[in-house]
């Protein structure tokens, strides 16, 4: 496999989030695998050339949110999800 291009902050095209457009869960019943699309817009000097997705499987989602974590320097306090309990216990 070759190298991978370096970053270029400079370069005329880009892979933007669409704002309006949610991370989508797809759910794949054969396969029983979940996915996540996030939805971009390929642009050129500013111009939308045509959408695309980003598809990340469950494990790259959390290395994502753990590297976002860690480059907005937050800490988790507590566990997202708490245990369940049955009710009267």
């Amino acid at each position: 496999m070759s190298a991978l291009p370096k970053y270029d902050p400079d370069c005329t095209w880009r892979a933007e989030r669409v704002p309006d457009r949610p991370v989508a869960r797809v759910i794949d019943v054969q396969r029983q695998e979940t996915y996540f699309d996030l939805p971009l817009v390929i642009t050129f000097d500013g111009s939308a050339q045509g959408p695309a997705y980003l598809r990340l499987e469950v494990d790259e989602v959390i290395d994502l949110v753990d590297e976002l974590n860690f480059v907005l320097d937050v800490r988790v306090r507590e566990p997202v999800a708490q245990p369940c309990t049955p009710s009267g216990s």
